[in-house]
């Protein structure tokens, strides 16, 4: 079976980079979408990538450590350098985003649908995150806009078992 480092051998620094770079933008996306990221949006982002950083599968260990290295004071920094105006952040962010297709496109299809799917799952979890009664009816009209990531192109696989299974559990941790 390859190692992470093999999954990732693909891709160079810069396409990694962006990789990390892609929950951060996720994150800013669907919390401001409505006009604020608020610290429950924040906070429960990096909670997620946080339980991802010991995935039962392992695969994904040393990418979502990668990830959630100073994850709330890169999210902050990168807050503070978006503009204030919410339409034009959240067009920004979502060509950001859309960077990502060429990417997922260099890495092993199983791979790059678990990613998807994750990245995907925490769009939801960060819309279902404020608000709401206990997290239900918590997602705004603007956050739904762009809930599905619509940006990226959908990723499937029969296959992507094989690199992780903690997809259902990660909320309830």
């Amino acid at each position: 079976m390859a190692t992470p480092k093999d999954d990732f051998s693909a891709l160079t620094a810069a396409e990694y980079e962006t990789l990390r770079q892609l929950p951060l933008w996720i994150t800013a996306l669907i919390g401001g979408a409505d006009g604020n990221l608020d610290s429950t949006e924040r906070e429960w982002a990096a909670h997620i990538v946080r339980i991802r950083t010991y995935a039962r599968e392992g695969r994904f260990d040393e990418y979502y450590r990668y990830v959630a290295e100073n994850f709330t004071e890169h999210l902050d920094a990168l807050w503070k350098s978006l503009p204030a105006d919410a339409e034009a952040r959240n067009h920004l962010l979502a060509e950001h985003i859309a960077q990502a297709n060429a990417i997922l496109a260099k890495l092993p299809t199983p791979l790059a649908a678990v990613l998807y799917q994750s990245y995907r799952k925490l769009a939801e979890e960060v819309a279902k995150s404020s608000g709401g009664f206990l997290r239900m009816g918590a997602i705004s009209p603007e956050e739904n806009r762009w809930l599905k990531l619509p940006m990226l192109t959908p990723i499937h696989s029969d296959e992507a078992s094989l690199y992780a299974d903690w997809e259902d559990e990660e909320a309830e941790k």
